[in-house]
């Protein structure tokens, strides 16, 4: 029985506690800003106009990883079945989709 007085004793004193110490943390806060705080400006960029814009490459290049695939089928088309086929673990190649037509 007398364990149980104590211990809510002791919540009693350590919720006190903890009430006056998160009372003095939010004092020491002004509730709003002051007047000499200087005022937020966000950067903004302007719009460009598309003519603004230079020319994009219109060059198409492939995928790195498609680089071995691609010198092999222009070797020619024995080349390319043989790059697919010892790789055919690894990418999974199929020769109808390099194969120069």
């Amino acid at each position: 029985m007398a364990t149980a007085s104590a211990s809510s004793g002791l919540r009693l004193v350590l919720g006190a506690a903890f009430a006056l110490a998160s009372a003095g943390a939010v004092a020491q806060y002004p509730a709003t800003p002051a007047a000499t705080d200087a005022p937020i400006v966000l950067a903004q960029a302007t719009p460009s106009s598309p003519m603004a814009r230079p020319p994009q490459p219109s060059t198409f290049s492939y995928p790195p990883l498609e680089a071995g695939v691609r010198r092999a089928a222009a070797e020619g088309p024995e080349a390319l079945r043989r790059y697919i086929y010892r790789t055919r673990m690894i990418y999974n190649w199929y020769y109808p989709d390099f194969a120069m037509q």
